[in-house]
């Protein structure tokens, strides 16, 4: 877990309503709403569907390569990372560069 600024993760409304809660229960309970006070709020991402692809992640399409976690292949940064490598390779095979 990282901190950080939930106004990146949530809509505006969210962090508003969030931000309103703390200030009424501050009434109940002192102090909560101080700005040192450290809040858990998941960030959830949605992913897409996984196409089925080749070893190097070609699609069906022919020439067609996905890769990341929009494609559904990965689950972060360096997962997507390393699906981009491999698709490179499998492009650069193609074109017979490799």
């Amino acid at each position: 877990m990282t901190p950080g600024d939930i106004s990146f993760a949530y809509p505006a409304r969210i962090v508003r309503n969030l931000q309103e809660s703390l200030d009424l229960l501050a009434r109940v309970i002192p102090g909560v709403a101080h700005p040192s006070t450290a809040i858990y709020v998941p960030e959830i991402k949605f992913y897409d569907v996984r196409y089925p692809t080749t070893l190097d992640l070609e699609t069906r399409v022919r020439g067609l390569f996905v890769a990341g976690d929009g494609a559904g292949k990965s689950r972060g940064n360096v997962g997507a990372a390393l699906n981009g490598v491999m698709a490179a390779e499998g492009i650069l095979d193609r074109a017979g560069q490799s």
